[in-house]
C-alpha cells in the first residue's frame, strides 16, 4: 500500500471542511428540464456525506467563502470531480452544439456533492467549447464546485490577456478556479494547431513557464516590469485580481502515459502547486509522487501532500466486454486514433470501477477528474452518483 496523503493546505484545495457563510449555501436554481434533476436518493446521500464526521486526524474548520470547496464525493482524502463533455457537444454539432447536457451535468455535480467540474482545451486539433468562457458560464449556474481546466494550453494564447481572463473567472466565482496546465502532445495535429494560432510549437514549454511567471507577477496587484520571450511589460497592472492573494492553484502536467520526463518534474518543482496526469496506473502514480517529492527537495520547496490529480476514464456497464468495446470506439472517435486501454480505466460494473478508484487512492492520488465514455453522459453520471460515489465517499 502506498502512503496515504496528508491533509492539503493550498488555497482552494483544502481537506474536509464545512462551509459557512454565503458561498456554498446552495442557491435555488431555475426549473430544469427532463434528465437534469438530481434524484432524491442522490440528495440524501450527499446530505449524509456532509453531516458525518471526517476521518480521524482531519479537523473540520470554517473557511471563507471562496476557498472552501466542500470535501464531498471523496475517497478518503481524494476529491472526485467530473469532466463536462464540451468536446462531445461540438462533435455532435459545431454550428449549434447541444450544450444542455453539459449544463445539466454541472448542476448535478454541484448538488450531488462532487468536488469539481473540469473542462478541456483545444482550438482546432480537437475542437470544443472554449474553456474559460465556459467556466464563467458554469460559475453562474453553480454555487460551490471548483472550476478546473484539464488541461489548459496557455502557450497558445497571449499571457497578459490570459492572466486577465483567468483572474476574472476566479473573481466572479469567488476563488473556485483550479488550473491544470499542459504543453500539448508532440503530434502532427498538435503542431498544426500551434501554427494556426501563430505560435511556434517548439517553444511551447518555454512559453508555458513564462506564462505562469507573468500571471503570478500580475496577480499580486503591483506594477510589473518584465522583459521576456513572450511579452515585454513596463509598469503594467491588471484588474480584477484573483479572489485569493496566491491566485488559483496551478497543477502541472507530468507522467502522462507513464512517461516520466525529468524536465516535467523540474517544471513542477519550480512553478507548480500540484500535478495532473492521465493514462497511468496505481504503481506509476506511486513512482510519480516519489519523483515529484525528490524534485521539490532539490528546489528547497515544501508542499506537504501536494495535489496529484488523475484524469481517468469510466464506463459503467454490467457487461465488461461491452464496456471495453464502447470505450475503444468512443476514444478512437474522440482522439482520431486507437488508444490502448492498458487497464488504466474504470470499466465494467460498479464494483470494478470502485476497485479501480480505490487503487488510485492507495497510491497517493488526491484528486480525480472522471471522464465518462459514451453518448449517454448524463445517464453515466447519475449511475456513478448512485452506485459508485456512496461506496467510495
Amino acid at each position: 500500500m502506498g502512503r496515504r496523503p496528508r491533509p492539503l493546505h493550498l488555497e482552494g484545495l483544502r481537506p474536509r471542511q464545512r462551509v459557512h457563510g454565503e458561498h456554498g449555501q446552495g442557491r435555488r436554481l431555475p426549473q430544469r428540464g427532463r434528465g437534469q434533476a438530481v434524484g432524491d436518493r442522490a440528495r440524501a446521500q450527499a446530505r449524509a456525506r456532509r453531516e458525518r464526521p471526517g476521518p480521524a486526524g482531519v479537523r473540520r474548520v470554517p473557511v471563507q467563502p471562496p476557498s472552501g470547496a466542500r470535501r464531498l464525493g471523496a475517497i478518503g482524502l481524494m476529491r472526485v470531480g467530473i469532466l463536462v463533455p464540451t468536446r462531445g457537444a461540438v462533435m455532435q454539432s459545431a454550428r449549434r452544439p447541444p450544450v444542455e447536457e453539459c449544463w445539466a451535468m454541472a448542476r448535478h455535480a454541484d448538488e450531488a456533492g462532487y468536488d469539481a467540474v473540469w473542462v478541456g482545451d483545444s482550438v482546432v486539433a480537437k475542437p470544443r467549447l472554449e474553456p474559460l468562457t465556459t467556466l464563467a458560464y458554469l460559475a453562474a449556474m453553480t454555487s460551490r464546485v471548483r472550476l478546473g481546466t484539464a488541461v489548459l494550453l496557455p502557450a497558445l494564447r497571449q499571457p497578459v490577456v490570459l492572466a486577465h481572463q483567468i483572474a476574472n473567472v476566479d473573481a466572479l466565482s469567488r476563488g473556485r478556479v483550479v488550473l491544470g496546465l499542459g504543453v500539448g502532445w508532440s503530434l502532427p495535429s498538435a503542431e498544426r494547431e500551434w501554427a494556426a494560432c501563430g505560435m511556434d510549437h517548439k517553444r511551447r514549454v518555454q512559453r508555458l513557464e513564462e506564462h505562469v511567471e507573468i500571471w503570478r507577477m500580475l496577480w499580486r496587484g503591483e506594477p510589473v516590469t518584465h522583459r521576456g520571450h513572450a511579452v515585454d511589460l513596463v509598469e503594467h497592472t491588471i484588474g480584477p485580481l484573483p479572489w485569493n492573494a496566491a491566485g488559483p492553484p496551478v497543477l502541472i502536467t507530468a507522467g502522462n502515459r507513464g512517461e516520466f520526463l525529468p524536465a516535467q518534474f523540474e517544471r513542477f518543482a519550480r512553478l507548480g502547486d500540484g500535478i495532473i496526469t492521465t493514462y497511468v496506473d496505481a504503481d506509476e502514480c506511486r513512482r510519480l509522487r516519489a519523483l515529484a517529492e525528490e524534485a521539490l527537495d532539490r528546489h528547497g520547496r515544501t508542499l506537504p501532500a501536494f495535489p496529484l490529480c488523475v484524469y481517468t476514464t469510466v464506463r459503467l456497464d454490467d457487461d465488461v466486454a461491452r464496456a471495453e468495446r464502447t470505450t475503444r470506439e468512443f476514444l478512437a472517435t474522440y482522439y482520431g486514433g486507437g488508444v490502448h486501454l492498458r487497464g488504466l480505466m474504470g470499466l465494467g460494473p460498479a464494483d470494478a470501477v470502485i476497485g479501480a478508484l480505490r487503487r488510485y487512492a492507495d497510491a497517493g492520488v488526491t484528486d480525480l477528474c472522471v471522464r465518462f465514455v459514451g453518448d449517454d453522459q448524463q445517464a453515466q453520471l447519475e449511475r456513478f452518483t448512485k452506485e459508485v460515489l456512496p461506496a467510495v465517499a
